[in-house]
């Protein structure tokens, strides 16, 4: 009963949440037909200045056709000049409406119908605007109107047409460069994401590099040999490779080169030292110092995979290496010799070759060539790049 009998303050107190429920409705509803937008596309500089051009190459084109035509009865007066000066302003102002207003509310939101109405709506309103500018030039310069309102209809369908061509013109200055922004943007973008999968992809190395030398360290110290402190040497001494000078995006081929060599010699210390020279072998060719630079890390992993799955004990040579240099052409062949045991167990991993996979494809895109052959009691694979200066 009580609720009932509402006073008339409770009444308003209780209808009035409906009431900005409605506002805000009709607001919405006004703010999704004409959207707040945040541009963020500024008019640069230069279409400042190649408007202003256009203007001004337009007033001179009529007012040379006008001096040399004897029919003509335009005066080029002072009246004349203002009056241009002033139809000018109002173009000007239609092309920056469209710019900042017009085109960013409508088109990037996929209206083109609303943007076509308003641009036509907006052609018609500048002509009118432009007519009657007219019109007051040479009533306060001259007194009177100047005589054209038999040719209004004409001169306005005239107008609209300039109007549009205006707002075309705007309209397509944009796009064009929202269109090379947004390429510049994109190739930024792939940029980025191609240095940040590198990255990952280096950061990659140093743990498989790690974690397979310590294996063989392992293995030295299980045999208690003497040659385990001068492995870990040599571990320091290529982890200081690979902390300081492999994040570059290219290093010499002789630093590689050096790099390269230091890891060989922590390999042959898993062998007798009277066989290790002759059981791995690594030869170049060509001029090392004059190569172009190359991305860090591309050889190890091939001669990290010959060490894991290929046969030291074969003699007289376990692991082949050579590297070839002829211009800006690089070749590099891995052969080892693999136990001639049936229904070997597959070993888990497989992560150094398909990271260089992956690198060469980021690196060398159609400039490299990687051929892996499985012969019988052999594994060969070759490695060629083309190299480039700008590496």
């Amino acid at each position: 009963m009580e609720n009932s009998l509402l006073s008339p303050a409770a009444v308003v107190s209780a209808a009035a949440p409906e009431q900005p429920a409605r506002v805000r409705a009709r607001a919405s509803a006004g703010f999704r037909w004409w959207p707040r937008v945040h541009d963020h596309t500024p008019v640069p500089w230069w279409v400042h200045l190649l408007l202003v051009a256009v203007l001004l190459g337009i007033d001179a084109l009529l007012y040379y056709a006008i001096r040399l035509s004897p029919k003509s009865t335009v005066k080029l007066d002072a009246v004349w000049f203002v009056r241009n000066a002033v139809l000018d302003g109002f173009t000007a102002a239609l092309f920056y409406w469209n710019w900042v207003t017009l085109f960013p509310r409508t088109l990037p939101q996929g209206r083109l119908a609303t943007y076509l109405a308003l641009a036509l709506a907006s052609a018609g309103v500048f002509g009118l605007l432009r007519i009657a500018a007219s019109n007051a030039v040479y009533w306060l310069m001259n007194g009177h109107q100047p005589g054209l309102a038999a040719y209004t209809g004409s001169l306005w369908i005239g107008l609209l047409l300039g109007g549009l061509l205006t707002l075309v013109a705007s309209s397509g200055v944009r796009m064009t460069i929202e269109y090379l922004q947004g390429q510049r943007n994109r190739r930024e973008l792939e940029r980025q994401h191609l240095l940040t999968e590198l990255g990952m992809l280096k950061t990659q190395i140093n743990p498989h590099f790690l974690f397979n030398t310590l294996n063989n360290i392992y293995s030295l110290t299980s045999r208690k040999s003497d040659r385990a402190p001068e492995a870990v040497l040599r571990l320091a001494e290529s982890m200081r490779y690979l902390l300081y000078d492999s994040g570059a995006d290219a290093v010499s081929l002789a630093q590689e080169l050096t790099h390269l060599r230091s890891f060989l010699e922590l390999q042959r210390l898993r062998l007798p030292a009277a066989e290790a020279e002759t059981a791995i072998v690594f030869t170049t060719h060509g001029a090392i110092e004059a190569a172009p630079p190359v991305a860090p890390l591309l050889l190890l992993p091939l001669v990290e995979n010959a060490f894991k799955h290929g046969d030291l004990a074969a003699r007289p040579e376990a692991i082949r290496m050579e590297l070839e240099v002829e211009g800006s052409e690089l070749r590099f062949s891995v052969h080892n010799y693999v136990a001639a045991i049936a229904d070997l167990p597959r070993q888990p991993g497989g992560l150094g070759l398909h990271n260089l996979r992956r690198r060469l494809a980021l690196l060398y895109p159609e400039r490299h060539e990687l051929h892996i052959r499985t012969l019988p009691g052999e594994y060969a694979v070759e490695l060629v790049l083309q190299l480039s200066s700008e590496q």
